[in-house]
């Protein structure tokens, strides 16, 4: 409002603009087909102190990473580098720890971290008439449980002293027996029970020694139908059981028994298909390190069978740690015609008839070819 006669004040300017404002606007509401312009009021503030504005790159959707299993080093198909396992006529810890050197030197030369297995196979078991058990050393002996302790430790503190500086490479060491033998010469669950606390005290040694992250030991029995019966075989195996820490492996065959050429086959007599399974895998913890001497390729054929059996029968494969051959032992003593596969032969004959079955398909951690010590 105006009031006549007088100058409008400075305040009263701003409430004129304000009511002529208002009523554009009630204007506007009433009529919204008009469209009406106005001048622009622009209020400045006090300018304040600029924010530094910081240049930035636009952030790109990201991509998914997808989970990727890490490139093997070959293909699961190739053999492995055999290892050289033993006949041992002999438990001198002396020269346990130069042949346990031998094998430290040979891994630190090679390029990369080696990863491998050695059988020291002392023979089939016996029981002195004090009741202290061992094996035969193939008529060297015998050689009780704790003398053959000391020869596995000492072979393993060789390995570790002589490829010292290469520590990425580990071996496993099968302190070996058999079931071969009189079924009435010896308890044969007591003598599985005495070795499997055996295996447990040489682990405790290489662990007292520091040298476990770089050498172990587990059992091993060349387990063969033809050279013993089931029940006496398996009373071994319970007493192992009994006592273990740690697994065995059997590098033994299946004489006889059934394959995928020949699946009406019956293993030796009195052998049934369940106790090789039982011997070989079912008892726990058990692994087949096989024997695959047959250059036709039966051996590996009769194993691979087994775990076709296994799958179907108790609801699980076998699951194999690698495979035995025995060229080297041929090349010293002959008499091996037809049974003298070479080790990468060996184990290329199990691994694909593990293959031939979807069901058993696997890769084999080892290759291990056995030869006389001293000869």
């Amino acid at each position: 409002m105006i009031r006549y006669g007088k100058p409008v004040t400075r305040w009263g300017g701003l409430f004129l603009l304000f009511i002529l404002t208002a009523a554009i606007i009630l204007r506007v509401r009433a009529d919204s087909t008009s469209t009406l312009y106005f001048p622009i009021v622009e209020y400045k503030a006090p300018t304040p102190t600029p924010t530094p504005t910081v240049t930035r790159t636009p952030t790109a959707t990201p991509t998914p990473t997808p989970t990727r299993t890490p490139t093997p080093t070959k293909d699961p198909g190739t053999p492995p580098r055999y290892s050289t396992s033993l006949y041992m006529k002999t438990i001198n810890p002396l020269t346990l720890y130069s042949l346990g050197c031998v094998h430290g030197v040979r891994d630190m030369n090679l390029a990369g971290a080696q990863d491998s297995i050695v059988v020291l196979a002392f023979g089939r078991p016996t029981m002195s008439n004090e009741g202290i058990y061992g094996a035969s050393l193939f008529g060297f002996g015998p050689a009780s449980t704790t003398e053959i302790a000391e020869a596995v430790e000492q072979f393993g503190a060789g390995y570790v002293a002589c490829s010292l500086e290469d520590t990425g490479s580990r071996l496993r060491i099968g302190a070996g027996t058999s079931n071969y033998g009189d079924p009435d010469a010896i308890s044969w669950w007591d003598h599985g029970r005495k070795w499997a606390r055996m295996v447990n005290d040489i682990n405790a040694w290489f662990s007292n020694q520091g040298l476990r992250t770089r050498v172990d030991a587990v059992g091993a029995n060349d387990i063969e139908l033809a050279w013993n019966n089931p029940t006496v075989t398996r009373a071994w195996v319970d007493g192992y059981d009994y006592a273990n820490k740690y697994a065995f492996y059997d590098f033994g065959a299946v004489e006889g028994c059934p394959t995928r050429l020949a699946p009406n086959w019956s293993c030796s007599s009195p052998w049934t298909k369940n106790d090789v399974w039982y011997v070989s895998y079912g008892a726990g913890p058990a692994y087949p390190l096989p024997l695959i001497y047959a250059t036709t390729g039966v051996n590996a054929r009769q194993w691979a069978w087994m775990s076709v059996y296994a799958y179907e029968q108790k609801g699980a494969r076998m699951e194999f740690v690698g495979a035995f051959t025995q060229y080297q032992a041929c090349q010293q003593r002959g008499g091996c015609t037809g049974l003298d596969n070479k080790p990468e032969e060996g184990w290329q004959q199990l691994y694909n008839e593990l293959k031939y079955d979807s069901r058993t398909a696997q890769t084999l951690r080892w290759s291990t070819d056995i030869k006389w010590w001293g000869e």
